[in-house]
């Protein structure tokens, strides 16, 4: 490729990529065509070589993949249901009834419509619990009600 072909060659390739984003969304392609057409871009201004410019595309690939992952990496949406997808964390606080005693620390509760391993003081079955904190998202800790 002639250098004076090369500009044109990166601003395509830049603004290629950055369509290909809207086929595969999730916001990687972007930075990398953003990096592509500030390459092209540069070298509009100063004629670069085949080796510059591919370092220069490294730079500015990192450059604006890390700059687009700290503005929309920050962007944490508060929720009024933050345990949403955690189901074992939105069972804190609340009650149940053992389904088998807890012995030797371990037994079971219903849950709605299913049984979860629990941990805690031994209780009867039929005893009334509430979750005190979760173990390893699948067992819950629990105390008498």
């Amino acid at each position: 490729m002639t250098n004076d072909l090369a500009p044109w060659f990166w601003l395509a390739a830049g603004i290629l990529t950055c369509a290909a984003e809207a086929l595969a969304p999730g916001m990687f392609l972007l930075w990398i065509g953003l990096a592509a057409i500030a390459t092209g871009l540069t070298s509009f201004i100063f004629p670069l070589g085949g080796a510059m410019a591919l370092v220069l595309f490294g730079v500015y690939a990192i450059v604006c993949v890390v700059a687009g992952r700290k503005f929309y990496g920050s962007r944490d949406i508060a929720s009024d249901r933050p345990n949403l997808n955690r189901r074992a964390e939105a069972l804190v606080g609340q009650t149940f009834l053992l389904e088998d005693a807890i012995e030797n620390g371990e037994g079971r509760a219903r849950v709605a419509d299913s049984v979860w391993r629990v941990r805690g003081p031994d209780l009867p079955r039929g005893a009334r619990v509430k979750v005190s904190a979760v173990e390893g998202g699948v067992t819950l800790r629990v105390e008498a009600a």
